[in-house]
């Protein structure tokens, strides 16, 4: 079965494109069906969902979550969403600090590739006299440094955006990084608006998300942070996995993604008789950005970037203990925390790559 879509609530002009989202249609599901509710951000890495199906027994609905995975980890705990697509940093942060309090579980990896964070500032501020105009530059091409101890914008505390900052390296080895000073403006248009408005200095988004805000002039990139581990994960509530029927639900839904990426995103073009390469499926990136109001030269250079997961049931435990040292590192968790399998993964579900 297809997915239907939540209607989106509170999303401006910076995310219009959202509200026209559709999925495809299919038959009703069983009344007995109570679909499961998989949250996810309203953006081009959401695709595969709008191809995923699940059978009639098994039916799931999309609700969007504007304000990325600091709210997604909320509503896994209030019971509002059952699955989730977060940021491993986010996830990895939540279950290292209190894993009986996160009530959620990682079940499996959306993307294999990092994600590119942009650092997005006024372009007003880069212009002689403001706070990261060329007088104050650091040595190298990327100035993402420069943020340290300044005000930054996060949709929400515990999402990337206010995780990220702390992994930025400060531009000064011989004196302790600044503090940060951070101001919650919930999603993509309300830390838009907070630059304009002045109540952030800067924040970090989605590369390919902010680049529309950067070729309008409306923002400008001091520099950009990609860290070293995929960038998206599945969670699923634990109550949800308590149970053999919940364990199968979530395991066909994940199977259905992966039919998805292999059948609907990519496609397997046979170079020889020997070898076999996967190319972007005709028709999707004119999809995404009929979806998501993206440029197509934008859509086509972020897939050379991206790779999705083949088998989103896998999950790379190397990259998680990667992600986990780095938060340690950052001082964001204690120098104690651990990557425990049985805290952080559902064994039944997901197939861990060691």
């Amino acid at each position: 079965m297809a997915p239907t879509l939540q209607p989106i609530q509170a999303l401006n002009n910076a995310v219009s494109h959202a509200s026209r989202l559709k999925t495809p249609t299919s038959a009703t599901a069983p009344l007995s069906a109570v679909p499961l509710t998989v949250g996810c951000v309203p953006e081009h890495f959401s695709i595969p969902f709008f191809h995923t199906k699940t059978s009639q027994s098994n039916p799931f609905k999309i609700t969007s979550c504007p304000s990325g995975t600091g709210q997604m980890i909320k509503m896994l705990q209030s019971g509002e969403i059952d699955i989730c697509v977060g940021l491993m940093e986010g996830l990895v942060a939540a279950l290292a600090k209190d894993s009986q309090a996160a009530g959620f579980k990682i079940v499996g990896s959306l993307t294999k590739s990092s994600l590119t964070w942009s650092v997005a500032v006024s372009p007003k501020q880069m212009q002689a006299g403001g706070i990261f105009d060329a007088e104050g530059a650091i040595v190298g091409d990327d100035q993402a440094p420069r943020i340290r101890g300044k005000t930054i914008g996060i949709s929400r505390f515990g999402s990337g955006s206010h995780l990220i900052p702390f992994v930025i390296p400060s531009a000064s080895h011989t004196t302790p990084p600044q503090e940060y000073k951070f101001v919650q403006l919930h999603d993509i248009a309300g830390l838009r608006n907070g630059i304009s408005s002045g109540q952030a200095d800067a924040f970090l988004w989605e590369r390919f998300t902010t680049k529309k805000y950067v070729d309008s002039g409306e923002l400008a990139v001091l520099g950009s942070v990609t860290p070293p581990w995929p960038a998206f994960m599945f969670a699923c509530r634990t109550a949800v996995l308590e149970t053999a029927e919940g364990e199968q639900r979530v395991q066909e839904f994940l199977d259905g993604v992966s039919k998805a990426i292999n059948g609907s995103v990519y496609a397997t073009v046979a170079e020889s008789e020997s070898h076999e390469r996967s190319v972007v499926r005709e028709g999707i990136i004119p999809e995404i950005c009929e979806k998501f109001g993206y440029a197509t030269g934008d859509v086509a250079s972020w897939f050379d970037t991206v790779e999705f997961s083949r088998d989103c049931r896998e999950v790379d435990v190397s990259a998680v203990e990667r992600c986990l040292g780095a938060l340690k590192s950052a001082g964001v968790l204690d120098a104690s925390s651990v990557v425990a399998k049985d805290v952080f993964f559902a064994s039944a579900t997901t197939r861990l790559v060691l």
